[in-house]
Formats: structure tokens, sequence, C-alpha cells
């Protein structure tokens, strides 16, 4: 039997939301009911291409409209904890894009408030439903690559991608909070944390390469994780090609991956090295994903690549939200992983700060604003 479709208000009609959710959210079997964006020209297009029955006037008239069971908050960062508590006020569930909020005690009062009342809180980390982290997930947990000692990931794109340039509410520090940590930074932050725990200590160096904006635009963030696990992790958005590579580095294997992604120097999506018997280490799911270098042999050991189906992770997100609401499973991102993911965002942004590493957890009132460059100087005023 066909479950009714769960309706929405959608709260922001950016680029992200008419270009990934509202096709998603009807390929996954949700419908938005109302619509709202203080830009009424971008709402009422949407509603338009997206047959969406009421262009709203006000953030509490597309939440409380008839039909809507859930929030999909898709606004500016700033903006989330006042949406996101109207929506739990109003009885509502709620799909929140990254980051969570700005501030940590924000962030900390929206999970508090989705706890009192009852409600879904869920993280829009759709990087967490690819097929990539997904199979890594698996081997990881498998236990193929023993204790994980050591892992890195790049993330790099080209400036130009930016919806709007340097309109784009990115390059306002109060609106957004910052331009890549904060940001396309979150979706690896929280990846890490997914897969080996929490973090431990953080420790940043930030730099704005691009005369035209003054904000991170490369950054090299280090971590210690709890389990004892060191790594780097590195963004730059200035970069003239995409490319997304991770690895992991165990006592027993070591695993390469790339989300979305397949630059010409990797040979598959994911790529692990062996020493034991592909055929019988490997989960049989995953070992169906491979084939061997000669097609009359077998696997060999060294290394195997991997190639899974792939997943159209904002449908995969949605379907994981509606049936969260329905009760069928747990978000697979709630309220507490997007705190912690900002939680490592503001101890980055303290440690470049004092030039020092920065133990988690932070006091719950922990907040600096972004670090700014204007020739050639940092500047904390508005700290």
């Amino acid at each position: 039997m066909e479950k009714p479709a769960i309706g929405l208000a959608v709260l922001g009609a950016g680029a992200v939301a008419a270009a990934r959710h509202l096709p998603a959210l009807a390929a996954a079997g949700g419908r938005a009911v109302s619509i709202f964006d203080p830009c009424r020209d971008a709402a009422r297009k949407a509603a338009d291409d997206f047959d969406i029955a009421l262009t709203a006037s006000s953030m509490e008239e597309a939440i409380r409209a008839d039909g809507v069971e859930a929030v999909l908050v898709a606004s500016p960062n700033a903006f989330h904890r006042e949406q996101v508590e109207c929506a739990f006020a109003a009885g509502r569930h709620v799909l929140c894009e990254k980051p969570i909020a700005l501030k940590l005690a924000d962030a900390q009062a929206m999970s508090r408030a989705a706890a009192q009342a009852g409600r879904v809180l869920q993280l829009g980390f759709h990087h967490r439903f690819s097929a990539e982290h997904n199979c890594v997930k698996t081997l990881l947990d498998a236990g193929l690559l023993g204790s994980v000692h050591a892992f890195n990931g790049v993330v790099s794109e080209p400036f130009e991608v930016i919806p709007g340039g340097l309109g784009n509410y990115r390059f306002n520090a109060k609106q957004g909070g910052g331009f890549t940590l904060i940001d396309v930074g979150q979706h690896r932050i929280d990846e890490t944390r997914a897969l080996l725990g929490d973090v431990a200590e953080v420790y940043v160096e930030m730099a704005s390469v691009l005369e035209t904006h003054g904000m991170d635009d490369s950054v090299v963030l280090m971590l210690k994780m709890q389990s004892g696990a060191v790594g780097s992790l590195s963004w730059h958005r200035f970069s003239r090609a995409f490319v997304s590579p991770s690895m992991w580095f165990g006592t027993k294997a070591v695993l390469g991956a790339s989300a979305f992604i397949a630059a010409p120097f990797q040979s598959a999506p994911l790529s692990i090295f062996l020493e034991d018997d592909p055929a019988e280490a490997l989960p049989p799911e995953i070992l169906s994903w491979t084939r061997p270098a000669r097609w009359w042999g077998d696997l060999d050991p060294g290394w195997v690549n991997i190639w899974p189906p792939r997943r159209r992770t904002f449908e995969e997100q949605f379907r994981n939200f509606f049936g969260a609401v329905r009760g069928e499973n747990p978000p697979m991102a709630g309220g507490d992983d997007g705190c912690k993911a900002l939680e490592v965002v503001q101890a980055a942004y303290l440690s470049f700060a004092e030039r020092r590493p920065v133990k988690l957890p932070l006091p719950p009132d922990t907040h600096l604003s972004p670090p700014t460059w204007g020739r050639l100087k940092v500047d904390y005023s508005d700290r």
C-alpha cells in the first residue's frame, strides 16, 4: 500500500532549494504545500515551477498552512534557529540545512526544542547518503581496516560555482558565519565524525586566497579524534577543478574513496589495499561491486577497486526524514550531530584567533565570528 505523501512548508527559495531540494522532495514521495522567501519573486517562481499551492507572506503562514506536517529550512544560516523553533511551536517536524546555526548556544537550544516538542530535527548532511560514504562505513564496521590511526581528505571547487557570486549570503559574515569551513566544510566534518567518532582536539590554518571577498576560501583543519586517530581535512574554494578524495590508514588495510567526483588520477570511486583474499574478506554486497584485473581470473590481494551503484543523496535524505517522521527509523543525522559539527567550526575559529590547538568540548557560550581579511590584516573586531 502506497504511503500518503508528507506535506512540507519550504522556507527559502534559493538556488539549492530549486536545484536540489524541491526535485528530490517530489521524487522521494513528499509534496511542497507552501513556500516562503523574503524575495517574493524567488518564492513565486519556485511555486510556479514545482506546483506549490501557497506562496506565503511570512514563515508563520507557511508553517501553519493546512496539510503541512514538516518544514524544510533552507534559508541563510543566521535565520535557522528562529524558523526551526517556530516550526516546533506549531508541532511540525524539521529538516534543517547545514549548518544547524551560527552560535553553539543556538544550536543546543534548537536540539532541546526538538526534544521538548517530541518532534524530529534532522540536519541536511546529505553526504551521509552517498554510495561511497555508506561503502566506507560498511568496510570500517566490518573491521577490514583494523584500527584506523590516520586519515586525510581534500575538497576543492572553482569559486564560480557559488550561486550568485559575491551576492550570495555566504559572503555576509553575519548571515553565513563564514564561507568555507562552516559551509562546505560541515559535510566532511560530519562524515568524519560518523565514521571515526567524536573529535577531541582541533587546530587550523585558514586563508583568503582570492582578492575579491576577504572570507575563508582555503582551510586546512587538523583533527585528533577521541579514538586517538589523527588526520587532516582541507578545502580550497579557489581551485580550478573539483576533487574530493579521502584516505583512511588502518593496521590491516588502506582505503581510499572520493564522494561524487572521480578525478583522472583515481582508478575507481573506492579502492582498498588488502593483504587477505578479497573474496573472503569483503562483505558479499561490496564484493559484487568489484571486478578482477583479468576477466578469466579471481580477485588478487593488493589494491581492489570498488564501483558501488550511484545514490541520489537528496532523495535518500528525504526518504530517511519521512521515515523518521512516520516513526519508522531514526534520523540519520540529528540535532546533536549538528551541534558537534558546529562545535568543530567554533573550535577552529578559536584556534586560528589564538594560534593554538583547542580541546573539545567547548563551553556552551563559546562564539567567535569568522575571521575576515582586508589589506593583509585579519579582522577580529566582531568577536
